[in-house]
């Protein structure tokens, strides 16, 4: 799957342990989110972020756009996913090989 981390879980950790399966992007930092989702969309990437709010109003703007995936934090670190469920998370939803065109999926619910 070819993925475009947004620069809130774009951590080298994350990088290093989806570039095994996934083609993954650059990340652009600094920029603004809808940049950045323009970016992901020219790219054909689905993106990976946890600023559900924002990407979330971009998605439903964008009529087959590329795949949105959706981290959901609490801060508190005993709700929060880790890196590695996060990777997991990812590589769950791989291997269900849907189609991610126009979805919307909220990798809280593949944790382990």
């Amino acid at each position: 799957m070819r993925l475009y981390l947004d620069e809130d879980v774009a951590s080298k950790e994350l990088v290093n342990r989806l570039s095994r399966d996934h083609e993954v992007l650059p990340t652009l930092r600094g920029e603004i989110d809808r940049r950045v989702w323009e970016h992901a969309q020219a790219s054909a990437a689905v993106v990976v972020t946890m600023n559900a709010r924002d990407f979330i109003g971009l998605a439903a703007s964008s009529v087959g756009h590329h795949g949105l995936l959706v981290v959901y934090r609490a801060n508190d670190p005993r709700f929060d996913m880790t890196i590695r469920e996060i990777s997991d998370a990812i590589n769950r939803v791989a291997a269900m090989d849907t189609d991610l065109v126009g979805a919307v999926i909220v990798l809280n619910q593949y944790r382990s």
